[in-house]
């Protein structure tokens, strides 16, 4: 029960940011509302010095951690300009299928197991 309540408010408190992001983006532009939309990396990074969670920065610099990064920026700025561009429901929508997308991605690609169930979600059935 009380993992259901945590999931509704994380995709509540997503939601909540997206139609914010919406409203503001009359009054700022593409760039401003990506860096007010950032600055919660640095409550993250603040939390995550505070626990110790950390790594070196040359541990890091491996070429998958480098083509990740690179890919979670492009899909930020990629999201960000649906949500401004886009009706909520259709921006919603992109969002909710990534995961269907990324799995069908990996099957085809890297040769992952998928099961029925996920087979048949990506079907559409």
């Amino acid at each position: 029960m009380r993992g259901s309540l945590l999931m509704t408010s994380a995709m509540a408190t997503f939601n909540i940011s997206d139609a914010i992001t919406k409203a503001v983006s009359a009054e700022m532009n593409f760039g401003q509302v990506m860096m007010v939309r950032g600055l919660a990396i640095v409550l993250i990074a603040a939390l995550a010095l505070h626990q110790g969670a950390l790594r070196p920065l040359r541990a890091l610099m491996i070429i998958p951690v480098v083509l990740r990064v690179a890919g979670e920026v492009g899909g930020t700025i990629l999201l960000l300009a649906a949500i401004v561009n886009l009706p909520p429901a259709n921006a919603t929508a992109i969002i909710q299928v990534l995961p269907l997308a990324i799995t069908l991605g990996a099957a085809l690609r890297f040769g992952e197991s998928v099961g029925w169930r996920r087979w048949l979600a990506i079907s559409g059935l």
